[in-house]
């Protein structure tokens, strides 16, 4: 802006303030971003129909989904103060919460749990007739982890390394997209896949087309270890009939897709944004089919982060399931 324009901006601002007062900041509204991923995948059309329902409901805020590069931006832009509300998944908000991991060196405490909408499912991805028929069997296979950036490659890690076995020495791991992975499984190039993803998985789907796919359970023992170190994982199946063949449910484990939420936020505004997306459920499942499964029983899954007081207060007003349980734990 130049310096004529600024004069003109000052003296029109000075008028404004003479005319309306203080009083004029009073009714200001409060902006809220809510970072998503970029235009056209699911988190952005979760985050629209958020935005749209708490503006038609809560006059104080103006709320606006954000197109970003996905999770892992997001987690990184609500440290740093420049989003109030982001998608990601329960264990990326946990590791900013406790600052380790991939967000070691932050600030913790920030980032605090808010609403979990729909879960993701740890998928191990063989082959029928394939080396791999059992987690142990991964050591020396190459195995697919996920891309860069992704928060389904930090999943890929942890079980890697629940496994002892390290990258380069125990097993030759490739770090690519999805359908990069299912490609190279048709092809013979890769053992097996790790992702963790809202199930069914449209690569896998078009991979059951060509090969008969197959996919790993994981057993309690692993899942009550590997929950130990990070506490948002939760047990969850692949339900029968998920993908081509695969006719009984995989035992598995995996986290939300969810909410969180910058401490900062007041928790009254906080407080009037959960009671609007939870009284308007039936509208937000005309938006996207997730919102249909949210409900009292769900908005906490996977979550390893403490509430925003604004939610626990809320949730209590609800007599949430489980409410004081995960207080408790979440309080450690």
């Amino acid at each position: 802006m130049n310096n004529y324009l600024k004069s003109i901006g000052l003296t029109a601002f000075s008028l404004v303030l003479g005319s309306l007062g203080t009083a004029s900041f009073a009714n200001a509204k409060t902006q809220i971003s809510i970072g998503s991923c970029p235009v056209g995948c699911t988190a952005y059309t979760w985050s629209a129909g958020i935005a749209d329902v708490i503006n038609r409901n809560v006059s104080e805020v103006n709320v606006t989904a954000e197109e970003t590069k996905g999770y892992v931006a997001n987690v990184k832009l609500l440290n740093s103060g420049d989003l109030e509300v982001s998608m990601a998944t329960t264990l990326s908000s946990y590791g900013a919460y406790v600052a380790k991991g991939a967000y070691a060196g932050g600030k913790p405490g920030q980032i605090l749990s808010w609403l979990s909408i729909a879960p993701v499912a740890m998928h191990v991805i063989t082959l029928e007739g394939g080396p791999v028929n059992s987690l142990a069997d991964l050591k020396g296979k190459r195995v697919g982890m996920g891309q860069p950036g992704g928060v389904s490659m930090l999943d890929a890690d942890a079980m890697m390394e629940q496994l002892g076995l390290m990258p380069g020495t125990d097993f030759k791991d490739f770090r690519v997209k999805l359908g990069n992975m299912a490609n190279m499984l048709a092809d013979g190039n890769l053992d097996a896949a790790l992702w963790n993803g809202s199930f069914p998985l449209p690569p896998v789907i078009k991979l059951g087309a060509k090969k008969k796919v197959k996919l790993l359970p994981i057993s309690d023992a692993f899942f009550a270890d590997i929950q130990k170190k990070y506490p948002p994982y939760f047990r969850i199946s692949i339900p029968a009939g998920t993908y081509k063949g695969i006719d009984t449910a995989t035992p598995s484990y995996g986290l939300g897709n969810a909410l969180v939420i910058h401490a900062k936020v007041s928790e009254d505004i906080v407080y009037k944004m959960t009671k609007a997306i939870m009284e308007n459920l039936d509208h937000l499942k005309t938006v996207h089919p997730a919102f249909g499964r949210v409900n009292k029983n769900t908005v906490l899954n996977g979550f390893g982060a403490p509430l925003h007081p604004g939610a626990l207060r809320y949730y209590r007003e609800i007599n949430l399931p489980g409410i004081e349980e995960f207080v408790k734990r979440t309080s450690n």
